[in-house]
């Protein structure tokens, strides 16, 4: 199916389902100003987004199409979210708050958000992660993971695309063998990522664009300058065996330290697909990193998703912010949580509302997993 026809059909079921909607909202539509939020009920929202930081949330929000009104929680549930429709889908942000990290965390955020909006399908996980960089390819800097990039996880070996390095059990005294195996995402999210990486082949995806629209809200939104790209030369990769020297940024580290590698032409977010690994502890040793990455070829590391992979039926996205060891600072966050959410809405732009609505609901997944 060529691009032009696929606009097309997404345009006719648009179409279709917005007179829904509508009769789902609440009051005179007719009546109601341009700049007044429209309210739909609790199951007209289909997909599940998740997001610790306040800059996740931020970058998540600057890509919304439209922000609907918010509904009230069902019972018991703790969770702040942001009601809004992007790229055709009406979509639930889930914001847990700076201070809820960990995967049981993630856990039940996923469980509260299916309870309170129970026709949702699929979840995303947007936000920020730290990188597993390999030494520096001296032929292509595009396969070099750099701050600013997107790690989104993909199947690998037996492998879900989500590994828990802190579940497993220690053998021998001295060594702990990782055991974890956690579900794969469902069939629409694994097809909708090989058909936008043939679209980003071919320079047909939004992405860029996404994070320009970003840039640009940022001139008028003071609160959005640091969602900017800091430049190039704030991206420091220092060797594993040289420390942090001190201070809150690398200003007093030394640049000679800095492992070399290649320009690239373009400063363009470069998406990974692979295994992102997940614990309940920040990863800031560059020793710990490189000997996970080489064991089990993981991209990038983060402290939620596996509490996901197993109950709710999702994929992780990550900007990749720091590298993962003691020089690790705050710079790249929002930044990085924009190009996660901006490939997270190219994502969604590639699935269409009715196979979406065709899925069985996550709620039903939850249920049968609390019965095992």
């Amino acid at each position: 199916m060529s691009k032009r026809e696929r606009e097309c059909e997404d345009n006719e079921e648009s179409a279709s389902i917005t007179p829904k909607k509508r009769k789902l909202s609440h009051g005179n539509s007719e009546a109601r100003g341009s700049d007044e939020k429209r309210r739909l009920a609790h199951d007209a929202y289909t997909v599940g987004w998740i997001c610790v930081l306040r800059s996740e949330l931020n970058a998540s929000r600057a890509l919304l199409d439209e922000e609907h009104e918010p509904l009230p929680p069902a019972e018991k549930d703790d969770n702040s979210y942001l009601l809004g429709r992007m790229v055709g889908h009406n979509i639930v942000i889930a914001f847990t708050g700076s201070g809820t990290y960990g995967t049981n965390a993630a856990t039940q955020t996923a469980t509260h958000m299916v309870r309170t909006f129970p026709n949702i399908r699929f979840g995303l996980m947007v936000g920020v992660g730290g990188g597993a960089p390999k030494r520096p390819d001296l032929n292509d800097p595009l396969k070099d993971i750099r701050l600013g990039d997107v790690v989104v996880s993909a199947t690998q070996g037996s492998h879900g695309g989500v590994l828990q390095y802190d579940m497993g059990k220690w053998k021998n005294d001295c060594e702990f063998c990782i055991e974890s195996h956690l579900n794969k995402p469902p069939k629409i999210l694994s097809k909708a990522m090989e058909l936008l990486q043939s679209d980003h082949d071919f320079g047909e995806g939004k992405m860029t664009h996404y994070i320009n629209e970003v840039a640009v809200k940022s001139t008028k939104l003071r609160a959005l300058r640091d969602y900017r790209f800091p430049g190039r030369d704030q991206d420091q990769l220092f060797r594993p065996d040289y420390p942090h020297a001190s201070g809150k940024d690398c200003s007093t580290c030394d640049a000679t330290q800095m492992e070399n590698r290649l320009s690239r032409e373009l400063d363009d977010a470069v998406v990974h697909y692979g295994l992102i690994a997940s614990g309940n502890a920040v990863m800031r040793s560059a020793q710990r990193r490189d000997e996970l990455r080489d064991a089990w070829d993981v991209l990038c590391f983060e402290m939620e998703a596996a509490g996901l992979m197993d109950d709710f039926p999702c994929v992780v996205i990550r900007g990749i912010c720091d590298y993962s060891d003691d020089h690790k600072h705050k710079l790249w966050q929002p930044y990085s949580a924009v190009v996660a959410a901006a490939y997270a809405k190219d994502l969604l732009r590639v699935i269409r509302p009715r196979e979406v609505e065709n899925m069985e609901a996550a709620a039903k997944m939850v249920e049968k997993c609390e019965l095992i």
